[in-house]
């Protein structure tokens, strides 16, 4: 591939988030690797873990964390806000004077050292968006994410695919110049669609997902399709 890269290139200041709903068991886990990926490919950086109203320990969790390694905050929410919820808080805390803001879900299905060959691209691009070549998740949830691609491709002149994939790297000067109302899991898609609108490049690469060893999906709730749904219909006819 012409885009790929065996030299590695830090970045120059980077601010990681992570939303976390009840993912006890999975932050030991992630919260190492990020910080050994930031570490080692960025020359500053920060994560912020945003405990988005969890009802097990993730929290404390988070908090021990934060303790054991450096740069590391934690916000909580105290209810629930929604994937977009929590996406909207990680992007607003993030460190105005950083260059670039990246995320991950905490649930370890994807890795981020598959960011590594694929940095350099941001002297190009100002969005890195990968998609996962192969869904590790059930039938019902492989067509979940088929229709609702289907149906973004379809509404919008978006041509990307598996939106929803939760690992990005944004340079700052894109959330900067797009205003996120999103609460649901549409947030990936409106931040795409207005950067798309608004010049931005965006490039993508396939990324591998792995099976969840640990926690509980809910990504499939009805009430979370829902929502989804409701904001694309809103954002299709400018309601927001």
């Amino acid at each position: 591939c012409a885009y790929y890269s065996d030299v590695p290139q830090q970045l120059s200041s980077v601010s990681f988030f992570c939303p976390a709903y009840c993912e006890e068991e999975n932050l030991p886990e992630f919260i190492p690797k990020v910080h050994k990926f930031l570490s080692e490919n960025s020359r500053q950086f920060e994560i912020i873990i945003v405990n988005n109203g969890s009802h097990d320990r993730t929290g404390v969790t988070a908090e021990n964390l934060a303790k054991q390694y450096r740069n590391i905050r934690v916000i909580h929410h105290p209810r629930n806000m929604g994937y977009g919820g929590a996406l909207k808080t990680g992007f607003a805390s993030a460190r105005g004077d950083y260059d670039y803001v990246m995320y991950l879900d905490s649930d370890n299905q994807y890795d981020i050292n598959e960011f590594n060959p694929h940095l350099h691209l941001l002297d190009q691009f100002d969005i890195l968006s990968p998609y996962a070549a192969k869904k590790a998740i059930t039938f019902p949830r492989k067509i979940q994410s088929f229709v609702y691609n289907l149906c973004l491709n379809t509404l919008f002149p978006l041509k990307l695919r598996d939106v929803n994939c939760s690992m990005k790297i944004y340079k700052k000067e894109v959330i900067k110049a797009i205003p996120i109302k999103s609460q649901s899991a549409f947030i990936d898609a409106e931040i795409l669609l207005k950067a798309k609108r608004a010049g931005f490049k965006i490039h993508q690469f396939p990324v591998t997902h792995f099976p969840r060893q640990k926690g509980k999906a809910t990504g499939s709730h009805p009430s979370v399709i829902w929502e989804t749904i409701k904001e694309m219909v809103k954002f299709r006819f400018g309601i927001f």
